[in-house]
């Protein structure tokens, strides 16, 4: 049944997507101090096209009124989320996946097999727009993820990371409110660029264990502030 290759009656398609993190959540210990200097939550728009078996995924610039506010603050955090020239290229036809990653002003190449999940499904289902999804979870040692994906829409595809399941993934909820990922717009039919869907290849080369122990590494180097995607850094005007 999760089988890619049975799953391509849909050729193509443009979906936005809404990531929101509550960045409380994740500072704790030293970070802790740092919490009443910025907001709890951030809120980053990222873009899924797909077409004929391959997909990119990749986040989009902030918006005017994100920029003017971040600029407008006395002292500033800057945060190391991904930027918006990171993407994940998939070709879902044949199990194949490569990350374009910025680290430390240096580019990765990050090939690979896509990242396979234990999915169980419960056999719970919601609403999600206008779309009936079914449930799947995922649970290890550090993360409890919660997908509501349709079967409507049969491509093997969803956010960020998350997919291999039998229709498009429209919500992910990791560790309960931690980071959610929502599809705000869905567009099957209408026209789209789609020269943007093509491998990466500009970049060091290395599988998704090397960049980990880069970053780590790294880490370590900065004293440890940092960690699970995120840097913080002040900043006066």
């Amino acid at each position: 049944m999760f089988a890619p290759t049975a799953l391509l009656a849909q050729e193509s398609g443009k979906i936005s997507y809404e990531m929101t993190m509550d960045i409380h959540r994740r500072m704790t210990g030293d970070r802790a101090q740092f919490k009443e200097m910025v907001p709890q939550y951030r809120t980053v728009k990222a873009e899924l096209l797909f077409m004929e078996g391959q997909a990119i995924y990749k986040n989009l610039p902030p918006d005017e009124a994100e920029v003017a506010e971040q600029a407008s603050s006395g002292r500033r955090m800057r945060f190391g989320f991904r930027n918006a020239d990171d993407v994940v290229w998939i070709d879902y036809k044949n199990n194949q996946r490569v990350e374009s990653r910025e680290f430390m002003d240096k580019k990765f190449l990050i090939k690979g097999e896509p990242e396979t999940f234990k999915w169980k499904l419960t056999g719970e289902t919601k609403q999600v727009g206008q779309y009936l999804c079914q449930q799947a979870t995922f649970q290890d040692s550090t993360v409890n993820v919660e997908a509501w994906f349709t079967m409507n829409i049969p491509v093997p595809l969803g956010p960020s990371r998350y997919g291999q399941l039998p229709g498009l993934i429209l919500h992910i909820d990791v560790n309960e409110g931690e980071r959610t990922l929502t599809a705000t717009d869905i567009d099957l039919d209408g026209e789209f660029d789609t020269s943007a869907i093509k491998e990466p290849k500009k970049g060091k080369e290395v599988t998704q264990e090397e960049f980990r122990a880069i970053v780590q590494e790294k880490m370590k180097e900065m004293g440890g502030h940092g960690g699970r995607g995120m840097i913080i850094r002040t900043q006066r005007n």
